[in-house]
């Protein structure tokens, strides 16, 4: 499927990214600034039809983009977010803990 138009939202009183696809929120990502230097990703959620479109990169680059502006460190409890994170090793700068590795 073709993304056209993505454009990224905060929301839930700062503790979720959406991914948004011409109006239509396509996928989101959950996470909690905890203390003065972290943030835990806890879920990701993307809708069915986008599943191959790496919705998941785009909304870990948003976040990452939040944590190094904020000097903060990134630890993430779902597992699916982690393999993302330990297969890039481009966002090693902020990430502290990668469920367990």
């Amino acid at each position: 499927m073709t993304i056209q138009n993505l454009s990224f939202q905060i929301g839930d009183n700062g503790c979720r990214i959406y991914a948004i696809c011409n109006g239509k929120k396509i996928g989101n990502l959950f996470f909690v600034k905890t203390g003065a230097d972290k943030i835990i990703i806890s879920e990701a959620e993307i809708d069915p039809s986008y599943q191959e479109s790496e919705i998941e990169l785009y909304l870990i680059q948003q976040i990452i983009t939040i944590a190094r502006e904020q000097h903060r460190k990134i630890v993430s409890i779902c597992p699916y977010i982690s393999d993302i994170f330990k297969n890039h090793p481009e966002f090693d700068d902020v990430r502290l803990l990668n469920n367990g590795r």
